[in-house]
């Protein structure tokens, strides 16, 4: 099953790369994830860190790609997969158009069937606030500060 949601964000690419990069932080706009054990504090691809989710088991998130392009995690769970991946692609100066699409297998998503049909859009809302309110802060820094992420 597959959920898509697009959105506009008043921010840079590298803004919200490294808003969904920030491993630690990812419960504080994404519900779903209650905790997250990480020492990193941006995510390192093909590490494995132990979440604690609204899924059944000791599920796991880790990381494929991050880069001011593309960011793509994988959650596994006990029958409970997800791939998660956010698309972004510069329209202007600091607005950036931001597609989520989230790709579920298993049996427990299978039984929940429809039931996410609006989470990508519910995630590109948080994501949306967060980016714009973190744009708004950081503002009064150096233009020619360097982005954690590059692409």
């Amino acid at each position: 099953m597959e959920y898509i949601g697009s959105r506009v964000i008043n921010a840079s690419r590298a803004t919200i790369a490294n808003i969904l990069a920030d491993i630690r932080r990812l419960p504080e706009w994404n519900p779903a994830i209650l905790s997250v054990t990480a020492g990193d504090p941006v995510a390192l691809i093909g590490n494995h860190y132990p979440i604690r989710a609204k899924l059944p088991g000791s599920p796991t998130i880790t990381y494929e790609q991050v880069s001011t392009d593309c960011v793509v995690w994988r959650l596994d769970g006990r029958q409970a997969y997800e791939t998660g991946t956010w698309k972004l692609v510069s329209i202007a100066d600091h607005k950036t158009e931001v597609t989520h699409t989230i790709t579920h297998s298993g049996a427990i998503f299978r039984m929940l069937a429809g039931a996410f049909r609006t989470v990508p859009g519910l995630r590109l809302d948080r994501l949306q606030h967060r980016a714009e309110y973190a744009q708004e802060r950081t503002r009064s820094r150096d233009v020619n500060d360097r982005p954690d992420v590059s692409g």
